[in-house]
C-alpha cells in the first residue's frame, strides 16, 4: 500500500509570478497614486478615493501573487489612511465615516488581490493546457507523417522532458533495470510513495510510463524528475497519451 510522507517545502505554482516585483509595484503604486491625488481631496469624496487605491492592489496581484496582493493591499489601506483622513499624515481616523472607508478599502483590497490571483492562475492554465495539447499533437502529427521511429522516439522523449522539466527521458524497448513506479492509464501513480506536499509530485527515482499499440507492449518510457516536480493529473494524462502516440507508431511500423 502506498503511504504519505511530509515534503520538505512545496514547490512553486507557475501561476504565482515574481512576489517581490508583484509587491512593489502594488505598494509603490499606491503610495505614489495617494501622494499624486493629494490636490484632489478637498474636491472628491474619500470613497472615490479608496476605490482608486484598489488599482494597483489589482495590478500587483496579478503580476506577483497573493502575497503580493496581500502586502499591496494592506500598504493600500495604510496610504489611505496616513494621506486622506484627518489629521493628515498620520495613522489616527479622527472621523467615524473615514473609519469606515478604512475598513471598507482593506476589504475590498483584500478581494481584488484574490480576483487578481485567479485572473493570473486562469490565463496560465489556459496556456498550460495548449501547450500539453501540443506536443501529444507534435508526436502524433510526427507519427502519421510516417517518419523514421527514432525520430518519433525522440520527439516523444523531448515532449516529456519540457513538460515535467525533467532531468531525463529514457525509452526502454525491452526492460533492462529495475520494476519503477508507473503511471496507469488514468495518470494513477502505482506502486510508489505518495509524497504529501499540496501537490502530487513525481519520485525521483524513476517513473515508467507503459509503451502499447494495438494490444501490445514496446517498452516503457522512464521518467527522471528532479526533486520537487509537480504532476498534476492533466500533465500525468498528457504523459500517457504521448506514450500511447509512440506505442501506435511503433504498432504500425511493425505491422
Amino acid at each position: 500500500m502506498p503511504y504519505y510522507e511530509l515534503g520538505p517545502r512545496r514547490p512553486k505554482e507557475p501561476g504565482e509570478g515574481n512576489v517581490y516585483i508583484g509587491a512593489a509595484i502594488g505598494a509603490l503604486g499606491a503610495m505614489f497614486l495617494s501622494f499624486a491625488l493629494v490636490p484632489l481631496r478637498d474636491h472628491i469624496p474619500n470613497a472615490n478615493m479608496a476605490l482608486a487605491l484598489v488599482v494597483p492592489v489589482l495590478l500587483g496581484a496579478i503580476i506577483g501573487g497573493r502575497i503580493a496582493g496581500v502586502v499591496s493591499a494592506i500598504v493600500a489601506a495604510l496610504s489611505f489612511n496616513f494621506v486622506f483622513t484627518k489629521p493628515y499624515l498620520s495613522l489616527r481616523i479622527a472621523s467615524g465615516d473615514d473609519i469606515a472607508t478604512f475598513v471598507v478599502l482593506a476589504i475590498v483590497s483584500l478581494v481584488a488581490a484574490e480576483i487578481g490571483v485567479r485572473a493570473r492562475r486562469g490565463g496560465v492554465d489556459a496556456r498550460e493546457a495548449r501547450s500539453e495539447l501540443d506536443r501529444v499533437y507534435r508526436v502524433g502529427d510526427l507519427s502519421a507523417r510516417g517518419a523514421d521511429v527514432d525520430d518519433v522516439v525522440s520527439s516523444a522523449r523531448a515532449e516529456l522532458i519540457g513538460l515535467f522539466d525533467l532531468m531525463e527521458c529514457v525509452y526502454e524497448a525491452t526492460q533492462s533495470g529495475p520494476e519503477l513506479p508507473r503511471l496507469g492509464q488514468r495518470g494513477a501513480l502505482e506502486q510508489a510513495r505518495l509524497v504529501a506536499s499540496g501537490d502530487f509530485l513525481l519520485p525521483t527515482g524513476g517513473v515508467e510510463v507503459p509503451v502499447k499499440g494495438r494490444g501490445h507492449d514496446y517498452g516503457r518510457l522512464v521518467l527522471y524528475a528532479a526533486d520537487m516536480t509537480r504532476a498534476p493529473l492533466q500533465k500525468r494524462l498528457v504523459a500517457v497519451a504521448i506514450a500511447d502516440e509512440l506505442g501506435a507508431a511503433l504498432a504500425s511500423r511493425v505491422g
